[in-house]
């Protein structure tokens, strides 16, 4: 509660701290001179804690009153205290503007420190020497009908580890932002940062853009999962992404730090700043980039060639998974130096979609990936170029030249999918380096639509041993424009037969013409002769010079 004070009472010095406290949320020293802080305050007293107030909170001198012709000795009452102290302190604030309706709003502060919420219905509510933990502040607005701009103000002054500093609820219920959260919640002495993970995640009726200085006060290293979630499912923010609002973060950086951060902001518009992450310098971590830009399809212009230039090491597992996926409006040729930093052994899902469904096109660069050199890991590949018709060939062959070693599962599983312009020849050495037994799913619709018109005898030739689930699942579905099947394909296969192991291998390839595919002379379906279910290996390519005697269950 507000103290409580008759019309022009007068005030002491400890009333004056108080409401600061109150308003703001910060609490100043009394002056080391005075013995009774009950002491009657004057004006020039009151205008002097303004100034001192006015700098604490922005860093520096901003104001004199307590100079001026109003600094007199005169006694302050409450009137003056309180006109003083709301209309003549400017300091950095957070702002929330509620959906009309929102009846009740809940803010969760687990970080330590000094806080004033003002619910903007005339309710204040004041946070003194709050410790680490979570703490909920409840409001029922007076009037639920109107739209409450409610201020945050104070300053953290501890952490909990691997815990969000703040969180709010209903996120439904949040209209619009404005203000600074870095200045409330800033980098503490010792190097402490805040997490802001899933802060603003599925707030759908938030509109506007977001505020440019929203992290100002926040430097240095990035702690576990900072900002994963901060923007996700917020689809009515609008205008461009801020180039400088991670400014302050130069590294390292923990996992997860930047995991969906923009997930479905499809409102947001122009280009991806390309000094949004390029001042952070870092080594890699688990899913540091993981669907940070996926679904923004109002994004435009073409992926910055120096985007992640601060950050080297190994392609840690979900490093970069989906990063701009479905980001439709993104055009252009992917750079060639994207990923210049990233060197070492391949891990789960380290590239797994992260072009995939975007508007991009010209050639892949063939040394995209030429610092991932060691044994594919499952799913590294897959979906990575998927649905992106604008691509054209031929593919380079060096491409995965530092890729070698034993098959993973789903490696390259949709690698080239619905990449129809790609076409001509697919490179003899595009998978050279990758030899031993096959995994579930390792080929799996890789060049599914993917405009093929001949493949090399030699493509799997390191491929050797028992068949796996679902090993070549797909892989040439759907590419009407092939023409025949190389003898040999599958030279190294042999073993009992797996689940999926040719479902649709090449379905609708109606150019198909000549024998299918044949392992020393045997057609496959008859070294597989047991195989039930539907195979639908050649389903559609009715011009194969066997195809009338091809098993129903393999058409």
């Amino acid at each position: 509660l507000l103290p409580v004070a008759h019309s022009a009472e007068m005030v002491n010095v400890e009333y004056i701290h108080n409401v600061l406290r109150w308003r703001w949320g910060i609490e100043l020293p009394y002056n080391p001179e005075l013995k009774n802080p009950k002491v009657a305050a004057n004006m020039e007293y009151l205008l002097t804690v303004v100034d001192i107030a006015n700098e604490y909170l922005n860093g520096g001198k901003t104001t004199s009153y307590g100079t001026g012709e109003y600094a007199t000795k005169l006694a302050a009452d409450t009137i003056a205290t309180n006109k003083a102290i709301d209309g003549l302190i400017r300091g950095p604030g957070f702002y929330i503007t509620t959906v009309p309706g929102t009846a009740k709003f809940d803010i969760m502060i687990n970080a330590a420190g000094n806080f004033a919420i003002d619910w903007g219905d005339g309710e204040r509510e004041s946070i003194v020497d709050k410790a680490v933990g979570d703490v909920t502040y409840s409001h029922t607005f007076g009037n639920p009908q109107r739209a409450n701009t409610i201020r945050i103000t104070g300053t953290a002054t501890d952490y909990g580890v691997g815990v969000r500093a703040l969180s709010f609820s209903p996120k439904t219920s949040i209209a619009q932002i404005s203000g600074n959260l870095g200045k409330i919640f800033p980098t503490l002495a010792d190097g402490a940062n805040p997490s802001f993970r899933d802060l603003f995640n599925g707030a759908t009726n938030m509109t506007g853009e977001i505020p440019p200085y929203l992290f100002d006060g926040i430097h240095g290293a990035a702690v576990w999962y900072m900002f994963a979630g901060l923007f996700k499912d917020c689809p009515n923010l609008t205008g461009e992404i801020p180039p400088d609002l991670f400014a302050g973060i130069t590294g390292p950086m923990e996992q997860g730090v930047f995991e969906m951060t923009f997930y479905n902001c499809s409102g947001l518009t122009g280009e991806i700043p390309e000094t949004l992450f390029s001042r952070i310098v870092s080594d890699t971590r688990h899913a540091q980039f993981n669907q940070t830009f996926r679904g923004c399809a109002g994004l435009t212009g073409e992926i910055p060639a120096g985007l992640f230039q601060g950050i080297s090491g190994p392609p840690r597992e979900a490093l970069f998974f989906a990063t701009f996926r479905n980001c439709s409006n993104i055009t252009g040729s992917i750079p060639g130096e994207l990923f210049a930093g990233i060197s070492g052994a391949p891990d789960e899902s380290s590239f797994a979609e992260t072009f995939a469904y975007m508007g991009v096109s010209g050639k892949i660069p063939g040394e995209l990936f030429a610092g991932v050199r060691g044994a594919p890991d499952s799913q590294i590949f897959r979906y990575t170029f998927a649905g992106n018709r604008k691509l054209t060939g031929p593919i380079p062959e060096n491409l995965f030249a530092g890729i070698s070693g034993a098959p993973a599962g789903y490696m390259f599983a949709n690698t080239f999918e619905q990449c129809s312009g790609l076409g001509g020849d697919i490179p003899a050495g595009l998978f050279a380096g990758v030899s031993g037994a096959p995994k579930s799913g390792m080929f799996e619709r890789t060049f599914n639509d993917a405009g093929v018109r001949s493949i090399p005898a030699d493509l799997f030739a390191g491929i050797s041993g028992a068949p796996a689930e679902n090993m070549f699942n797909g892989t040439f579905n759907w590419n009407p424009g092939l023409k025949s099947i190389p003898d040999g394909l599958f030279a190294g296969i042999s073993g009992p037969a797996a689940n999926g192991m040719f479902n649709s291998t090449f379905a609708s390839c109606s150019a198909l013409t000549g024998p299918s595919a044949q392992i020393n002379g045997q057609y496959l379906y008859e070294i597989w002769p047991d195989i039930s279910g539907d195979m639908n290996t050649y389903s559609g390519a009715t011009k194969l010079s066997d195809y009338d005697q091809i098993p129903d269950n393999w058409k």
